[in-house]
């Protein structure tokens, strides 16, 4: 008997996406990179000004559907990742990228599931910034990519040891 999880329709979507044109096209724009699946969830890194790439492990039920969220991930380690890793920078930067936040196991931005529970202001302050399932999450990646690319980032907060 084969997996019982096999081609639900949630998993069939993200992989249709990780393997179209939007998703690709960052990879080969060196936006990001797709470092794993192990539905529900997936590590995507994504390559920021200095080049440092952030993992992030995204939990996808219910794709795209439902939004997903992300925490910052350790890819090498297969863990979260440390807060003292966790992006610093300005304005927009510490906001999105809080450790403090959710226990550090979600990113503070309008497209994230976890995020935008109890948040119904941001529907109509950053409709930009909510999930959209017909971009899926090439949208979440696009929003962090431009946040790690601006002149609000300041880098890692620490080295790592």
């Amino acid at each position: 008997m084969g997996d019982p999880l096999a081609n639900r329709p949630d998993e069939v979507a993200l992989r249709r996406d990780l393997a179209a044109g939007r998703f690709l096209l960052g990879v080969a724009t060196g936006r990001w990179r797709l470092e794993s699946i192990a539905f529900p969830h997936a590590v995507v890194s994504v390559i920021a000004a200095d080049g440092i790439a952030y993992g992030l492990r995204f939990e996808c039920s219910d794709y795209p559907r439902t939004a997903v969220t992300a925490c910052p991930w350790d890819v090498e380690r297969d863990q979260p990742l440390a807060p003292e890793m966790w992006p610093k920078g300005t304005s927009r930067i510490p906001l999105a990228f809080n450790p403090q936040w959710k226990n550090a196991t979600c990113l503070y931005l309008p497209c994230d599931r976890i995020s935008v529970q109890g948040h119904d202001p941001w529907r109509t302050k950053h409709p930009q910034l909510l999930w959209d399932p017909s971009k899926g999450i090439c949208k979440y990646l696009a929003i962090v990519h431009e946040l790690l690319n601006s002149g609000e980032y300041g880098g890692r907060r620490a080295v790592a040891a």
